[in-house]
């Protein structure tokens, strides 16, 4: 289900039944030349897509910008670094209003930087100061009350940051990781997934000779190792927004 189609009376029986909010979120940022720039939330967003075809869940709009710091390239080749501030009051202002329709269990899959980059801390920051307001309104000693009594027993994972693979198993701490990297194999073979067409491998040829080296390996891309990493993430999260 998504937030923005739905009608009030599915909005409070989804809030009834406890049904989980997802939101995808990841960056405008240059990739290299084979790459959209809106790679980050692109793999974020058929994450969940597929996610919304296999659980019942509620996906609301995504948050498609955040800080990038001009890592990779500048404003010329397309890339946006947004304001953390300014990410941190809209995100704030999100689970504010997601709070305060009912919902209790509200995940962001998050796809930039990692689990401790610029944009999971400020998505974190922004989670904690809803929570904290929520916790203040029980009043004081709320932590006297009987767990099962309180409105939201589960008040300090209502709002989750994540990462694709987050709950996602792998067989051993030695099993081989999702790999990501920046614009390389890792990422290009996601987005390759679902969007073979607006992957454009020749284009690397216009960096020869001054390549970064976090893209040498994006010519070993392979479609069908994207699509089982997908399925592979799709898995961990299905598993976890399904356990209530």
């Amino acid at each position: 289900m998504y937030y923005i189609e739905m009608r009030p009376s599915e909005i409070r029986e989804a809030v009834k039944r406890n049904v989980p909010v997802i939101i995808p979120a990841g960056a405008v940022e240059y990739h290299g030349p084979h790459l959209p720039v809106g790679t980050d939330f692109l793999i974020a967003d058929i994450v969940v897509r597929k996610i919304e075809e296999r659980c019942e869940c509620v996906v609301f709009p995504p948050l498609p910008f955040s800080s990038t710091m001009f890592w990779a390239a500048g404003p010329e080749e397309g890339e946006f670094d947004f304001d953390p501030d300014a990410l941190f009051v809209y995100a704030r202002e999100i689970f504010r209003g997601i709070v305060k329709v009912g919902f209790r269990r509200i995940y962001v899959l998050q796809h930039h930087q990692g689990n401790e980059g610029l944009p999971a801390l400020v998505l974190k920051r922004a989670a904690v100061e809803v929570i904290r307001e929520v916790g203040k309104a029980w009043g004081e000693g709320w932590g006297r009350t009987p767990y099962g009594e309180l409105p939201n027993p589960g008040i300090f994972d209502m709002i989750r940051i994540a990462h694709i693979d987050s709950f996602s198993e792998y067989a051993s701490d030695c099993s081989e990781r999702i790999p990501i990297g920046h614009g390389g194999r890792g990422e290009t073979q996601l987005i390759m997934s679902e969007y073979p067409d607006r992957v454009k491998l020749d284009e690397l040829k216009s960096l020869e000779g001054n390549m970064p080296e976090w893209l040498k390996d994006a010519y070993l891309a392979n479609r069908d190792d994207g699509r089982w990493w997908i399925e592979f993430c799709v898995n961990g999260w299905v598993r976890e927004l399904r356990d209530i």
